[in-house]
């Protein structure tokens, strides 16, 4: 569905999507200070991901492209390969993690160290943000569908586009992710985006790592402060429990 136009740039959501759905994004410490500090969004271009999966198509559709006639006859014969470099070439990701419930495994991918931080957010305060942004083809968000790449195809997705980057394959299910997904119209190399926001206007809650110590706490109450960030910060749910079964060891 369309969400609204600013500057001719489209916004538009899956139907899946509310505004009012929560979003959770881990970070390290130097990414939570560069946000607050810029006051923007790094948006990774997509040809960062290290997944060798992010952004291909489902096999059944890849070999079409390479073998059906008639869809060699309309698109012409470059290679799926290159095909699917460009797409990833166009569009940047920032991707969030559905619902407030935080996941041990994600502060350790994401949050790189014990010194982690989650900032938490909604749908609709994202999309507001995008108020502020120029010099995009188009913004989309994509509640992410988990799939086997070898196997059947999900629904709707048959050429390379934004909708590409709303599959992951099947063993990342645990990541629940909603992708912000931001295209650009050049094809000449991969860039990533620097997107303006106002940190106290889409920040809601800063959450710190369970696994984070007193003084890593003050710490982020202290630059949270320097920042005049006015959101709460607070220990993670799971940092009660963790230190009962420490006291217990």
């Amino acid at each position: 569905m369309t969400i609204k136009k600013r500057e001719n740039i489209p916004v538009t959501a899956d139907v899946s999507l509310k505004t009012d759905m929560v979003l959770m994004r881990y970070l390290d410490l130097a990414k939570f200070v560069d946000l607050i500090s810029t006051k923007t969004l790094y948006v990774a271009s997509a040809v960062e991901f290290e997944d060798s999966l992010e952004g291909t198509l489902p096999e059944q559709i890849r070999e079409m492209y390479e073998q059906d006639p008639d869809v060699i006859k309309h698109l012409g014969p470059k290679p799926i390969l290159e095909r699917e470099q460009e797409n990833r070439i166009k569009n940047n990701v920032s991707c969030w993690t559905k619902g407030p419930k935080d996941n041990m495994a994600l502060w350790k991918i994401y949050g790189a160290s014990k010194q982690a931080i989650a900032i938490i957010t909604t749908l609709g305060k994202l999309i507001q943000s995008t108020l502020l942004w120029s010099g995009v083809t188009s913004v989309t968000f994509k509640e992410v569908k988990y799939i086997d790449h070898s196997g059947g195809l999900p629904d709707g997705i048959y050429t390379l586009s934004y909708d590409t980057f709303g599959l992951k394959h099947e063993a990342y299910e645990f990541e629940k992710e909603v992708r912000m997904v931001v295209t650009r119209s050049s094809l000449k190399q991969p860039s990533l985006l620097r997107l303006k926001i106002k940190p106290n206007d889409i920040i809601e809650k800063i959450i710190i790592s369970p696994e984070a110590g007193e003084w890593f706490f003050d710490l982020i109450k202290s630059v949270s402060r320097k920042y005049r960030i006015t959101a709460p910060v607070q220990y993670s749910k799971l940092t009660k429990l963790i230190n009962k079964s420490k006291m217990k060891n």
